[in-house]
């Protein structure tokens, strides 16, 4: 069968709710989708809230060899050499006053920091996210006002979700030229540098790669996917996926099996742009 040509380069993918199925291990005919992408030249580049850390072992399991794109967009680092593309940090003083104010008013606080993860408590919130966040080693801190406040890269408030709705606000509005402030899921408030997502950390790697944007796509499902969906050359929601993920995405993948929701984007990828690679 001759191959058609295909007109992207890189493409980021979500873990949760896209690449991995709801028991978190990757299904094989994903684990397919990943290589039949490889295989016409477009490189895959594993996208995801979690820390780089604790993508790792999905990046082996694929035997990639690209970037990763962490933390919802805040780090793009190269796990074989080590090499840095991209980080984005909150500036140490207004971390430091995060976490100063978190702990005063009462809430639990998980910090992204350079050199690892840390909370401030063991309680069943940070032991939610822990889940949540598929955190494998985060330290037990109860001193955070300590940490090196040069190297954060993120900070969570964990508590009661009205009271956060409340807090996300007014914390907004008063950092509006300095950082994100949203809710990743009831009971947690997340704060971000200003400059991060996914599409924002794509755009540098695609940018350092000499990939145009035209040659980009993306796959992913919910809230911090619903940028980079709606702003790379083509983005394919799940078929699960957020209304506000599918409504971002240029397509949604057709119905079935959400497991394998990411094998079925794919596919409606090759039919749209090059018929005859199809892996069906």
């Amino acid at each position: 069968m001759t191959r058609a040509y295909f007109p992207f380069r890189l493409a980021a993918v979500d873990l949760d709710g896209t690449l991995l199925a709801p028991d978190k291990t990757i299904p094989k005919a994903n684990f397919e989708a990943v290589h039949l992408l490889r295989s016409l030249g477009c490189e895959v580049i594993l996208a995801s809230g979690r820390r780089h850390e604790d993508i790792l072992p999905i990046y082996h399991e694929l035997n990639l060899d690209a970037p990763i794109i962490s933390s919802d967009g805040i780090l793009v680092k190269q796990p074989l050499s080590e090499e840095v593309f991209y980080e984005q940090l909150i500036e140490p003083a207004v971390a430091q006053g995060l976490i100063k104010e978190g702990l005063e008013r009462g809430y639990s606080i998980f910090v992204y920091h350079a050199e690892s993860a840390f909370y401030s408590e063991h309680d069943d919130l940070t032991s939610r996210y822990q889940a949540i966040t598929r955190s494998r080693k985060p330290i037990l801190h109860r001193n955070l006002h300590t940490l090196n406040g040069t190297r954060i890269h993120k900070i969570v408030w964990c508590g009661n979700p009205s009271k956060l709705l409340f807090e996300q606000k007014r914390l907004a509005e008063l950092f509006q030229k300095q950082l994100v402030v949203c809710e990743s899921d009831p009971g947690y408030l997340e704060f971000m540098p200003l400059l991060s997502g996914k599409y924002a950390a794509l755009s540098h790697l695609a940018e350092h790669l000499g990939v145009p944007a035209h040659s980009t796509l993306a796959f992913g499902d919910n809230w911090n996917d619903v940028e980079i969906l709606s702003r790379v050359a083509f983005g394919v929601a799940m078929t699960h996926a957020s209304l506000e993920a599918r409504q971002a995405a240029k397509a949604v993948a057709p119905d079935g099996d959400e497991a394998e929701s990411f094998s079925r984007a794919v596919n409606l990828v090759l039919d749209k742009f090059s018929p005859v690679c199809s892996s069906r």
